[in-house]
């Protein structure tokens, strides 16, 4: 009995411990919505390659630890995006909607060198219709 609750104290404290260090893993609505803008923005014949390599469809990948994405330490909602030199397709709409689930969002950077810019031809969100 002593052991058992010898260990349960121990784990109640790596789990405080890991609290006071502000670890906490993604919204999983959050994580999905990450999946759903790769695949939105990446061209098919690139997604099996290395762009975005860290953001997969893996239901117990922390999206915290992604490339290009920042959350917020206690909440572990996202704060920043930021996609840095990825592949997209060629001059496509930008699907507002897609960017709904992000409650905490400050800082979505869409830029990156060498391209001459953003390859946006236009926004439009089909949820707002607009």
């Amino acid at each position: 009995m002593k052991g058992f609750l010898g260990q349960n104290i121990i784990w109640v404290l790596l789990a405080l411990l890991g609290q006071l260090h502000g670890y906490t893993s993604c919204v999983q609505e959050e994580r999905k919505a990450l999946w759903e803008i790769k695949k939105y923005m990446i061209p098919k014949s690139l997604q099996g390659r290395s762009v975005l390599p860290t953001w997969t469809n893996d239901t117990k990948s922390n999206c915290c630890r992604w490339n290009g994405v920042e959350c917020n330490r206690s909440s572990g909602r996202v704060i920043g995006i930021s996609f840095g030199k990825p592949m997209f397709k060629e001059r496509f709409l930008l699907n507002l909607s897609l960017l709904h689930p992000f409650e905490e969002v400050r800082i979505l950077n869409f830029s990156w060198h060498g391209l001459g810019g953003n390859q946006f031809s236009g926004f439009f969100d089909d949820v707002e219709e607009f």
